[in-house]
């Protein structure tokens, strides 16, 4: 899954003009570091303080405004709310496959690595969508 993860970066990212690189906006390496930087944004805890801190990819986007068409910022931050999105809604999946079973697939599963591969394919498969809305803003933006 990383190898694929990586080569989607990759493939992303050597489409990107390197003459227009934004600010600080660097390429996270894996849905981890997605994960981690996306749930710090959107945390109510976490203030901005005094200290100096990277830019999140929200406050990215948004300095990005100026040189980007009006598609291509609705897109960024249309990408980037659905990237929080999936971001929650694995959290949320992680806590609990069951409750969120709609289709029962878990329900109906015929053995205890049945129902585990079905769950690590849920969870694979939303960050993948996650790393590849990610990849997008990225694209986007610089």
């Amino acid at each position: 899954m990383l190898v694929t993860a990586f080569w989607l970066l990759k493939t992303a990212f050597s489409q990107v003009s390197t003459g227009s690189m934004i600010l600080s906006m660097t390429t996270l390496e894996t849905v981890e570091q997605i994960l981690e930087q996306v749930k710090e944004e959107n945390s109510e805890a976490s203030s901005r303080g005094s200290g100096k801190k990277k830019p999140s990819i929200k406050e990215e986007i948004e300095h990005a405004k100026g040189r980007l068409s009006k598609s291509e910022y609705k897109a960024a931050k249309s990408n980037y709310k659905r990237m929080v999105e999936h971001v929650d809604k694995l959290e949320k999946y992680k806590q609990n496959p069951l409750k969120y079973d709609n289709l029962g697939l878990l329900k109906s599963a015929p053995s205890e690595q049945v129902k585990q591969k079905i769950i690590e394919s849920r969870i694979a498969h939303l960050e993948k969508e996650i790393q590849t809305f990610y990849a997008n803003i990225i694209k986007i933006i610089n």
